[in-house]
């Protein structure tokens, strides 16, 4: 087994990191559009989710039950949500028409950002203040849009494993290096140093391994930068954090909306209440004095 596998690195090894970095490119390039688009569509929800509950506070809009209110309000966020992309609907490319994804279908779809959120009402109607970063770790992780590339592999595993690749490909430039010498090593136990000309052939063999052994190296150095540079000039991991802090943000602010402002709303109501039933108490109070100043 071992020497089939040194037998297929020794001939295909090149070849193999060639192929291997055509895949990371297109997974990468296609990770990055889709993290891209995660933070204009995420943001740009946040912001009219945002903008909606300051306009429900300076309404002072009341609310009985949360849970109906939260589905409320995020329906009525998904409803100024524009029913297209946010570049265009519509791409004209020659005769070729290509319809980008609403920005509405996007997010409020059956397992979109609004319906995960949704399913966390139980977190929004606690009193207790939730640990918004694992809050909102669930809330996208249950996003399909978010947490899977092409609706079946995993974002972040094929984000980590990008970022591994600079280091693979140096170790496998090492390993190729380690095959060529251990290929070329033997080729010198042939060589007849008393009659060179007959090892003519051994030679070349043996040149042949020890270039093997450096164009592996070479190769590999080589593609490891590539894939740092790139990792470096466009991270893909920076851009889903910055969207994760969007999204976490609005969260923290839509319960502190729900609780504090509810409990305020209630306060608001006790108040009144509390005077009318102590003036009560202040007027019978009041009315039993004189009972007792005019039966003495």
């Amino acid at each position: 087994m071992i020497e089939l596998i040194l037998v297929f690195f020794g001939n295909y090894l090149i070849e193999f990191m060639v192929s291997l970095l055509s895949v990371a490119l297109v997974l990468r390039w296609v990770s990055y559009r889709h993290s891209k688009r995660d933070e204009a569509y995420f943001s740009h929800f946040t912001r009219e989710l945002s903008a909606t509950i300051d306009e429900d506070k300076a309404r002072g809009v009341d609310f009985d039950g949360l849970e109906d209110y939260l589905t409320n309000i995020l329906g009525r966020v998904n409803q100024k949500l524009p029913d297209r992309s946010l570049r265009k609907n519509l791409k004209k490319r020659g005769d070729t028409r290509i319809e980008a994804v609403s920005l509405r279908d996007y997010v409020g779809s059956k397992h979109g950002l609004i319906a995960s959120i949704q399913n966390e009402s139980s977190v929004f109607n606690s009193r207790v203040p939730p640990n918004y970063s694992q809050l909102t770790e669930r809330v996208l992780n249950d996003d399909k849009n978010w947490s899977k590339l092409f609706g079946f592999f995993p974002v972040d595993g094929v984000s980590r494993i990008l970022d591994m690749l600079p280091t693979m490909f140096i170790v496998l430039g090492v390993f190729g290096t380690f095959i060529g010498i251990s290929m070329a090593l033997p080729e010198i136990a042939k060589i007849n140093f008393n009659d060179l000309e007959s090892s003519g052939k051994t030679l070349s063999q043996f040149v042949v391994n020890v270039t093997f052994a450096m164009n592996t190296s070479i190769a590999g150095i080589f593609f490891s930068i590539i894939l740092t540079l790139l990792n470096t000039v466009s991270p893909i991991e920076t851009t889903r954090e910055s969207t994760f802090e969007k999204v976490e943000n609005v969260l923290q602010i839509l319960w502190y909306h729900l609780q504090t402002d509810q409990k305020k709303r209630s306060n608001d109501q006790i108040m009144p209440k509390m005077l009318t039933l102590m003036e009560r108490v202040c007027n019978l109070l009041e009315s039993d004095k004189d009972k007792k100043s005019k039966a003495g």
